[in-house]
């Protein structure tokens, strides 16, 4: 009988073991020690019911049996009764007879409940005694929330959640949204009733599309829902690649693994795994797509983290003709963001350095809270920083993405009784806003024919604080989105074999939260004489010929064109605007086309096929009055003289 008894405290206080006082032991006669024991058997059995009942007969025989009142709060927690367990929990605490430990478990359980003030006072009470060595550093922790909780719960961030509207959310429970960077297209999870098991539901993806009136009526990916459970989904800034969490797959390396599908032909093809650099035989999961494609976050529980699950990523290196992607080693994001405990719900916003998680362990209000940390130059992060009361609450939030202006943000709740958990959307607080982002959106074609290509499309950071260099394919159909993060200058390239490559320069300023994408429509120019393309990232000094750092991409581009096609003579001419009188332009110009001519030389290319010309103000292609007018006519322009065929033998 004594046994059984410990074995309950065990259970319900989650040490090792507690001694009773013998007083308490000694109270009970046979008939009472019988019925606690059916009710012990009640309880083992799962079937709560009955247990409750006998446990409730046995107080109203002594209202202050802490054993009785323990094994009460057990069968709430087990049926998810937090205010139960509280209650008996309580109750037994305020026994002369109860053990010290009772007052950490209240702790945890007022903590869980968002009761931040009654948990710090129950933790203290704990603390104050002789607090277990095993417990004494999580009795700090759960302290140290609670002090956080109610300084959070007073002073709240603004937080006005919108129900995304019955075309998005249903009875059942939606949740894991993510965006394209358009937003025009949310792509979430779903957990439905399973067709052909009855009680039983399974995740599936959905998709809805931002209309006029709101968002559209959201519909099954039907190409990727399976029996089985996905989930956990990230899709790239142009909604062609999307990545995501399969559990118990035949194909998996271990208990949950990240696979991937692409948008190919109008439907998404088949999901592979995205291989064995990135999977383990572990738990892997909620991976984060960066904008570009090119870097994937995840949640791993793999060997040489620092806690159960860690925020890792992985830099993509390439595809194999296969279809299956290339990665690096994944690299441990460091203890800037994780813990020893878990690390949850990566999202990296569009601009590529802003992270956002989940964590319970980090202090917060509770459960899992989300936080926001920044890459810094030497590709360290910034202390995590909590969203706040009431983004943040007792319960587990996870699951957050952020549209590209930095402002709206898209996060699941089930805080609106009955309704389980819906999607919803609100305006982030100003001190965790992410760096806005704008995007160029295009197509590429060809020029004579309109149809088509699907060329690469490279994008550079040309500011010498920045390494920033993408580089990504047009679709079948021509059509590109690239993110452009704010504060920089960049080169923007279009190159395909057969055709002149396309050069273009942004800049695009900072805290433009609503800057207006840029739309191209690129026409590639074939191969052929007297073809040209001009290049808008070639500077030089004020009336100098010196090639600035800047210039670097796009005379490498330069070079890469001129070394794929060795048929190609080219001219390079200088242009200028008109500032300055026509002969100074001239020479000007032709001092700067030779500067490129030898920067081409010393790279490789063979001098008899460059010529160098200057052309001064005598061909403008915009006009003079505007800077805009004028940064368009200085120009270096890359002309076709000839192609030489190969000698035949």
């Amino acid at each position: 009988m004594k046994h059984r008894m410990l074995m309950v405290l065990r259970i319900v206080l989650f040490i090792t073991c507690i001694f009773l006082a013998p007083e308490a032991a000694g109270q009970r006669n046979n008939s009472v020690s019988r019925q606690f024991e059916a009710a012990l058997q009640a309880y083992e059995q799962r079937d709560y019911e009955k247990a409750t009942g006998l446990c409730k007969k046995l107080l109203e025989k002594n209202p202050s049996d802490v054993d009785v009142m323990l094994l009460l709060a057990e069968i709430s927690k087990d049926r998810g009764l937090l205010a139960d367990e509280i209650h008996w929990l309580r109750s037994a605490s305020q026994n002369e007879m109860a053990p010290l430990l009772i007052s950490y478990r209240l702790a945890d359980a007022l903590l869980k409940s968002g009761r931040y003030a009654e948990a710090y006072d129950a933790v203290n009470q704990y603390l104050a005694g002789k607090p277990s060595a095993s417990l004494k550093g999580k009795a700090e922790e759960i302290r140290n929330k609670a002090a956080f909780g109610m300084e959070a719960v007073n002073n709240p961030v603004d937080f006005k959640p919108e129900n995304l509207g019955n075309m998005v959310n249903t009875e059942w429970d939606e949740y894991w949204p993510s965006l394209t960077i358009d937003g025009q297209t949310l792509i979430f999870t779903r957990l439905v009733p399973r067709v052909q098991s009855s009680g039983y539901r399974q995740e599936d993806f959905y998709i809805s599309k931002n209309t006029n009136d709101g968002w559209g009526k959201a519909q099954p990916l039907i190409d990727l829902n399976t029996e089985l459970n996905e989930g956990a989904q990230t899709v790239s800034a142009d909604g062609k690649l999307l990545f995501f969490t399969l559990c118990n797959s035949m194909g998996g390396y271990g208990s949950c693994d990240i696979y991937f599908s692409r948008w190919h032909r109008d439907n998404w093809t088949p999901p592979m795994n995205a291989g064995s650099a990135i999977n383990t035989q572990g738990w892997e999961g909620q991976p984060s797509i960066s904008a570009y494609g090119d870097v994937l976050y995840f949640s791993s529980n793999r060997p040489g983290g620092f806690g159960l699950k860690d925020i890792w990523r992985s830099r993509l290196l390439g595809w194999s003709p296969e279809g299956i992607p290339l990665w690096e080693n994944p690299v441990n994001l460091g203890d800037s963001v994780n813990t020893r405990g878990d690390e949850i719900s990566p999202f990296i916003h569009f601009n590529g350095k802003d992270l956002y998680f989940s964590s319970d362990e980090w202090p917060g209000m509770g459960g899992y809270d989300i936080f926001h940390s920044a890459q810094k130059a030497d590709g360290t992060w910034t202390h995590p920083n909590n969203l706040g009361y009431p983004v943040n609450t007792h319960g587990n939030e996870q699951g957050l993405v952020i549209e590209r202006s930095g402002k709206v943000a898209f996060m699941a709740s089930g805080r609106e009784s009955g309704k389980g958990m819906d999607l919803y959307s609100f305006e982030l607080d100003n001190s965790v806003r992410p760096e806005p982002v704008t995007y160029i959106k295009g197509l590429v074609v060809e020029a004579v024919t309109g149809d088509p290509v699907q060329a690469m499309v490279r994008l550079t950071a040309l500011d010498s604080s920045q390494t920033y260099n993408s580089v990504i394919p047009a679709a079948e159909d021509g059509s590109f989105t690239i993110a452009l993060p704010a504060d920089r200058h960049y080169a923007f390239h279009v190159s395909e074999p057969g055709f002149l490559f396309y050069s273009e320069h942004f800049f695009v300023e900072s805290l433009l939260f609503d800057a207006e994408p840029v739309s191209r429509k690129i026409e590639l120019i074939p191969l052929k004489s007297g073809s040209q393309t001009h290049l808008y990232n070639v500077f030089f000094p004020t009336d100098g010929d010196d090639i600035l750092p800047e210039s670097i991409p796009e005379l490498l581009q330069l070079y890469r064109f001129l070394s794929e096609n060795p048929a190609l003579n080219v001219e390079l001419q200088g242009h200028t605007d008109n500032t300055g009188g026509e002969d100074y332009n001239i020479a000007l110009s032709e001092s700067r086309a030779r500067s490129v001519m030898e920067f081409l030389v010393e790279k490789g290319i063979q001098r008899d096929r460059l010529t160098a010309r200057g052309y001064g103000m005598s061909k403008p292609i915009s006009d003079n009055i505007t800077e805009e007018g004028r940064s368009k006519n200085r120009r270096t322009t890359v002309e076709i003289i000839s192609v030489s065929l190969p000698d035949r033998p």
